[in-house]
């Protein structure tokens, strides 16, 4: 999910109100055309759409899933960019899922944790604190590239703070982190998801971490 300055301005604007391409063009000192094939972007992405009654009606807002995005703005990397895409679908997709089966509505804000990996991760540094990517790779016996892009899903989801050093990236549980640990164990993603929103479900047919 590549976005530009521009984009995390548009998203920004559309957030708080509904917006013309020529609002958005003179608030970002754009020019109109600039503006309209970032709109066009941003809207195939899901993260914008024309609010109605009326059909094209020239104005924008953020979706849900914009609003995601736009909340995870400071975890956004251009290195990370297609695995941060990869998230926000995950949380996406699986928070409407949850959605179906809750009494109320599950937001991707609400989602903690999309993969195994991650999952499986979080258990081993529970008594661990600040550990080196390099650190994380022996716990899981997993090559340091793949950890990275473990380390930086718990980060997303705000599982570990991450700080640099000049001995370079060190991470550490937060007090959401904690507070997944706390939880009763789980077997699955969706499982831990759910214990997290409190809800409860008939529906435990996933695959465990096991298997």
């Amino acid at each position: 999910m590549e976005l530009s300055e521009t984009d995390w301005g548009i998203l920004d604007l559309c957030s708080d109100n509904r917006e013309t391409r020529k609002n958005i063009a003179a608030a970002l000192d754009k020019s109109p055309n600039y503006i309209s094939k970032e709109l066009s972007k941003l809207s195939e992405m899901g993260l914008l759409e024309q609010p109605g009654p009326a059909e094209n009606s020239g104005m924008h807002v953020t979706t849900e899933k914009g609003e995601f995005v736009l909340s995870k703005q400071e975890k956004y990397e251009r290195r990370q960019s297609e695995l941060f895409g990869e998230l926000v679908e995950s949380a996406v997709e699986l928070s409407r899922e949850l959605s179906a089966e809750a009494d109320e509505e599950v937001t991707p804000s609400d989602i903690v944790v999309v993969t195994e990996q991650a999952h499986d991760l979080l258990q081993k540094l529970e008594n661990h604190s600040g550990i080196s990517p390099r650190e994380a790779a022996d716990r899981i016996g997993m090559n340091l590239y793949a950890t990275q892009g473990i380390l930086y899903e718990l980060y997303f989801f705000d599982l570990l703070d991450r700080a640099v050093t000049s001995e370079g990236e060190i991470y550490d549980l937060t007090a959401r982190g904690r507070r997944l640990l706390d939880q009763p164990a789980q077997t699955t993603v969706k499982d831990a998801n759910r214990t997290w929103n409190m809800i409860t479900s008939k529906d435990r047919s996933e695959p465990s971490f096991e298997e």
